[in-house]
């Protein structure tokens, strides 16, 4: 009678678990109870076994079948994914930087590679065997587009260094000339 009661607890706690919306948490505690029936729960009479062994086993076939309708539908929702990261990868591709010249258009490049990466990051996973190529795409496409912003900058750079070294020199000079009498060549 003792067992009968415990394992009628495991079958309402089964039930109750097909309600539960987090499957994989629902599949976690019906392994749990599972070990209990067979491990911690004694048998129960004979003209009870099948009854409750029917109920437990339903519960579990409905636990089951949510966890498998919820991944079917994740992996559907995964295949979908890999084509709206690839039209990401191909939107980050057209972007054409060749008429960027000055930082201002440069920046305006970066603002849309950016918002392009959020929605890249914002879709949602596609399937493991998807994943590595997809990323390799879009690791390279925006690796493309870096080292031609990268190019853009250290030529920028190059541009102050080289405008810093030629106002050292001016003042270089000009300290020379502070202290000269000559007014006329010295003004000039």
């Amino acid at each position: 009678k003792h067992n009968l009661e415990e394992k009628l607890k495991l079958v309402i706690r089964a039930e109750e678990l097909v309600k539960l919306e987090d499957v994989n948490e629902a599949f976690k505690e019906l392994q749990v109870l599972h070990k209990l029936w067979k491990e911690d729960v004694g048998p129960v009479a004979r003209e009870h076994r099948e009854e409750v062994w029917e109920r437990f086993s339903e519960a579990t076939k409905k636990v089951h079948d949510n966890r498998h309708d919820f991944f079917k539908d994740m992996r559907s929702k995964f295949e979908g994914n890999i084509d709206k990261k690839l039209e990401v990868v191909s939107a980050i591709e057209a972007i054409d930087t060749s008429k960027n010249k000055t930082r201002s258009d440069w920046q305006k490049s970066i603002n849309e590679i950016e918002a392009l990466r959020n929605k890249f990051f914002s879709i949602g996973q596609v399937p493991r065997a998807k994943s590595d190529q997809i990323w390799a795409k879009f690791k390279e496409a925006t690796r493309k587009f870096n080292v031609e912003k990268n190019i853009f900058f250290k030529e920028v750079k190059k541009d102050h260094f080289d405008n810093l070294n030629k106002k050292k020199l001016l003042i270089e000079k000009a300290v020379s000339l502070k202290d000269s009498e000559e007014w006329d060549s010295t003004t000039e």
